[in-house]
């Protein structure tokens, strides 16, 4: 008898004993996922992006068939073709920014000049807000070593034809893309700019 009752208070304890939980799992960490490698930079963008900037103004662009076009009427010309009785002739106003002239050499758009106002050779140290917007974020009057820095590597620098050895001739020409952008100087101060066509960009006179 005692055997079975100590066998029943057994059984009661463990039935009042509570259950115990069953282990949790420990919660599993996604790994950090490793971010792509940037690309590397396409070789020839200082190039591309160089013939971009000198390849158009606006809807003008270096080649284009000049003169046909109704919104061609509202260029002024300069009167070269007459005066010097050639294919050469300079416009300005239409679509041109203000201060910005257009060389046309066979009804075919050739080149594009930015010269100061006043004196040359006035040093200008920030670009005026009215001034047209030059290749490369240069202008009319800006120092000639900031200017360097602002051109793509490869720029030749000759003694200008009239004003040397006071002055030069800065002439960076991508050759792949067949333009080419020049400035002179004088006293170590940027006096024009012009840019298009290479042998455009070689007549030291606009159309002469």
């Amino acid at each position: 008898m005692r055997g079975i009752a100590l066998a029943c208070i057994v059984l009661a304890l463990a039935a009042c004993t509570p259950e115990q939980p069953a282990a949790t799992p420990a919660p599993v960490t996604a790994p950090t996922p490793t971010p792509p490698a940037a690309p590397a930079p396409a070789a020839g963008t200082e190039a591309g992006d160089a013939a971009a900037q000198l390849g158009a103004v606006g809807d003008l662009r270096i080649g284009a068939a000049f003169g046909k076009a109704p919104g061609d009427a509202a260029f002024v010309s300069a009167g070269m073709r007459e005066a010097m009785e050639g294919d050469c002739e300079y416009y300005d106003r239409g679509t041109l920014p203000q201060g910005m002239s257009m060389m046309v050499i066979a009804d075919h758009i050739a080149r594009f000049d930015v010269d100061g106002e006043g004196d040359p050779g006035v040093r200008v140290d920030t670009r005026p807000a009215t001034a047209p917007v030059a290749p490369f974020g240069l202008w009319v009057g800006m120092d000639v070593a900031e200017a360097k820095k602002r051109l793509p590597a490869g720029v030749v620098v000759s003694p200008h034809a009239y004003v040397s050895p006071n002055g030069d001739y800065l002439t960076w020409t991508d050759a792949q893309a067949k333009l080419a952008l020049r400035l002179e100087t004088l006293d170590g101060v940027v006096t024009s700019i012009y840019w298009g066509r290479p042998d455009a960009v070689e007549l030291i006179e606009g159309c002469a």
